[in-house]
């Protein structure tokens, strides 16, 4: 037993040693973290600052576009949007080419230079000059969405002449704006997101080595606070029951680290086992979206460029309640739909395989009900409900994600639950056992995101900044008692050189 001890609190001290000072900045960055977040530009804020498309010059059918681009694999997206004043077809595939074909002549894209950089840069929302450019062969610190938006280097940065110092990003392969970003995001960004996820320039163009340290490092901090909790326990002698006095340390410092860990020890504890499974480690819980297969399905099949028959001039004139930003052409079941965006609150879907038709809104739920039937065949249907409003798995803290969606439950052996968004028609989240685990595991116990406190500003805030104090506190009296031990490690080695 004593062997055991002793070996818990040689874990919990030298753990202790080499992690206090980040536990320091991880709880003083978390205090950020509840109102900050790092800077991305959102698909929503995009649209906003693009102009409405002008397809008064658009002669292009997609299949004509497929042909002019010679693209020959299965397409993931297609959009029709505008490049300054002319209309373009965007297109990528499932390999993750890009294309893009200019929907008046047929003319291929090939490639952004700095003069149309510049204005694209100058004309996306308010109309601004631009200042220094530079050329980025690498990401830089405001580039970490990068690869889950679909670009990459080489990159503009634009320097707006503005009273915000904003920067703007312009894709040379894409000939889009993908990022913008002023001086106080990235003030804020360097008290919050960057030293909260230890995300310098240097790890994130470093992906796999970022990944390995944030892992090593959780999975170390996990066992500190494990090791400090025993510890708590087996130091716990309370020799007078009229007094809280519990602790038998009599240095100071030694004492307020066992008072706060063994109020705060699961706090941390908590906080750090569940930043270790935001990393999903030996990805035990599943993908939260379709497979390819699945996808297959429920798209009916690689798209079919012939099925958009009604011209995309013919359904924007018809689109006149919404400021059309953007045109994703999709698939559903084989069947071919425009998706107007004015932004991700104001949509409309219109067939595009017919003259005769009204844009609409939404879908009716009740064709997608039969559609996931048909991904579990031979599997009843637990449920089915149109949620309003946001549920224990499908929420945003910010209120972003859209809302109808139809949650269908599946009485599959893992349980499977589908979320389909009506205003697009498609699965944005599917959830089974282990995915729903995950959700508590990491997402409930790092951010307290739980829909009974939540959304009931400010006791979250109160809730979450009384936690983050006391994890500061076990912290904090930590790295005071390391710094003492090495002061006291370096007088010895001091006096013993002197020797």
């Amino acid at each position: 037993m004593k062997t055991t001890v002793k070996l818990f609190l040689l874990v919990h001290r030298y753990l202790g040693f080499a992690l206090s000072l980040l536990f320091v900045v991880w709880f003083l960055s978390g205090f950020a973290m509840m109102y900050v977040r790092y800077p991305t530009m959102r698909q929503h804020e995009k649209l906003r600052n693009l102009p409405p498309v002008d397809l008064q010059s658009c002669k292009l059918n997609l299949n004509e576009a497929l042909t002019m681009a010679g693209v020959k694999d299965t397409m993931r997206t297609v959009r029709l949007g505008m490049m300054l004043d002319r209309p373009v077809y965007r297109l990528t595939t499932t390999r993750g080419d890009y294309k893009a074909v200019f929907a008046d002549n047929g003319e291929l894209f090939s490639g952004t230079d700095s003069v149309l950089a510049g204005k694209l840069a100058s004309s996306f929302g308010k109309p601004a000059r631009v200042g220094k450019t530079a050329v980025l062969t690498e990401i830089d610190q405001w580039m970490a969405a990068a690869r889950s938006q679909g670009y990459t280097t080489p990159v503009y940065r634009m320097q707006i002449d503005d009273d915000e110092g904003t920067y703007i990003y312009v894709s040379t392969q894409t000939g889009e704006v993908v990022q913008r970003v002023n001086a106080r995001q990235r003030f804020l960004a360097w008290l919050g997101p960057i030293p909260h996820w230890i995300y310098p320039t240097v790890l994130l163009r470093n992906r796999p080595l970022w990944n390995d340290i944030i892992i090593w490092i959780s999975s170390l901090g996990t066992i500190m606070c494990i090791a400090g909790i025993v510890m708590g326990f087996v130091r716990y002698k309370r020799k007078d029951k009229s007094s809280f006095e519990f602790s038998p340390y009599k240095k100071r410092w030694f004492r307020w680290h066992h008072y706060t860990g063994f109020v705060f020890g699961i706090v941390a504890f908590t906080w750090v086992f569940s930043g270790l499974l935001s990393m999903t480690p030996w990805d035990w819980a599943p993908n939260t979206r379709l497979d390819m297969e699945e996808t297959a399905q429920w798209t009916g099949g690689p798209m079919k460029a012939e099925l958009f028959s009604l011209s995309s001039l013919k359904a924007i004139e018809r689109l006149n309640e919404i400021s059309v930003k953007e045109i994703h052409l999709i698939q559903l079941h084989g069947k071919p739909y425009y998706l107007a965006c004015q932004d991700d609150d104001h949509t409309r879907l219109m067939p595009a395989d017919a003259d005769a038709v009204i844009p609409f809104e939404k879908f009716d739920h009740r064709p997608f009900i039969s559609m996931v039937q048909a991904l579990n065949p031979g599997i009843g249907i637990k449920e089915s409900l149109v949620l309003s409003e946001y549920d224990d798995y499908y929420y945003s803290k910010y209120n972003e994600k859209r809302l109808p969606v139809l949650r269908v439950k599946m009485s599959t052996s893992q349980e499977t639950w589908y979320y389909i968004d009506l205003k697009t028609g498609q699965v944005v989240l599917k959830h089974e056992k282990l995915s729903r685990l995950e959700r508590w595991l990491y997402h409930g116990l790092h951010s307290l995101d739980f829909k009974w406190l939540v959304y009931r500003r400010p006791l979250w805030d109160l809730v979450v900044g009384l936690l983050l104090i006391g994890g500061l506190s076990v912290s904090f009296t930590g790295l005071v008692m390391t710094w003492k031990w090495i002061k006291r490690k370096s007088s010895t080695s001091g006096r013993l050189f002197s020797l």
